[in-house]
């Protein structure tokens, strides 16, 4: 198989079936860490409404995550707010929270998606999850988890598609150019 035909066929393929949130993000970064925001670009995270996502039948609550740009953290459970911090320092986030001081590192960042996963190995010990996913609030009040996996690998195909594009506009700038100089 060509190399074009293997990116082609990776681009039209169908995403699999995942058993948990955590297999799902794990997943798609193979894909699309390339196209994520640093977290150096506040004005990514900052000053909007973030819908905290989990693939847990028990979790009804509505947790709402606002980054404010001067630092200030609120935690929005079901209308109830909480307040804390937040800072860019260490190449991460440090979030602090009623007393604790948490270190959080970028997964997945854009205008729709903002997935943190807190600095180690918590999955293994036996927390929650692996990620800590959120969503814009229009979004993810909208469509359960599995739909918002599609739509990230969405995001991978169109960009791909659109690489794709630009590197043949190019390839063919480049053999225009070689026949007109010989």
């Amino acid at each position: 198989m060509s190399f074009f035909s293997k990116i082609f066929s990776s681009i039209n393929e169908d995403l699999p079936k995942f058993q948990s949130l955590d297999e799902g993000v794990d997943f798609l970064m193979y894909y699309l860490h390339r196209f994520s925001e640093e977290l150096w670009e506040e004005e990514f995270y900052t000053d909007k409404r973030w819908l905290e996502v989990r693939d847990d039948i028990n979790f009804q609550e509505s947790i709402l995550h606002v980054f404010e740009e001067d630092g200030k953290y609120l935690r929005i459970l079901d209308g109830d707010i909480r307040t804390g911090s937040w800072e860019y320092s260490h190449g991460g986030m440090i979030l602090k929270f009623e007393g604790n001081h948490e270190l959080y590192e970028r997964v997945f960042l854009n205008e729709k998606f903002f997935i943190l996963k807190k600095h180690g190995d918590h999955s293994s010990k036996g927390n929650r999850s692996k990620y800590f996913f959120m969503s814009s609030e229009g979004l993810a009040r909208k469509l359960e988890w599995p739909s918002l996996l599609v739509m990230m690998y969405d995001i991978y195909k169109s960009n791909t598609q659109y690489m794709m594009i630009v590197f043949g506009f190019i390839l063919l700038i480049a053999v225009i150019l070689f026949f007109s100089i010989t």
